[in-house]
């Protein structure tokens, strides 16, 4: 075999290895605790505000809570500030179903986002 072959080959088996186990281990693993978050940074808030009107507060956390709980089950947390703001709601759109969301939570969640994604900018 050529090293092009068996590079192909081992990337594939890892591949598959990090796809069943996230698969298996999502099944049985619970969700992460994550802190809930008493009060929504200002900032944040008004950030929110200015995307969508008359958000309530408790959106945003429950967005904050279930990005870092639900994305972060089966991979690594995404740096918010990895995609710009066009691209995440196709993201949410594809791994929401995979992270078990409804479409409030997925909404929630992206709410959250792009709202943190617009204070970022500054």
């Amino acid at each position: 075999m050529n090293n092009h072959k068996i590079i192909a080959v081992v990337v594939t088996t890892l591949a598959l290895i990090t796809l069943v186990n996230c698969k298996t281990s999502k099944a049985v693993k619970e969700e992460k605790p994550v802190a809930a978050v008493s009060e929504v940074n200002p900032e944040l808030m008004a950030a929110a505000e200015k995307r969508f009107p008359g958000i309530k507060a408790s959106d945003i956390t429950e967005g904050q809570r279930l990005y870092y709980s639900k994305c972060g089950n089966c991979h690594s947390t995404p740096e918010i500030t990895s995609e710009k703001s066009e691209k995440w709601p196709k993201i949410m759109d594809w791994m929401a179903p995979k992270a078990n969301m409804d479409d409030t939570q997925k909404n929630k969640t992206l709410q959250y986002v792009l709202s943190a994604l617009d204070i970022s900018k500054k």
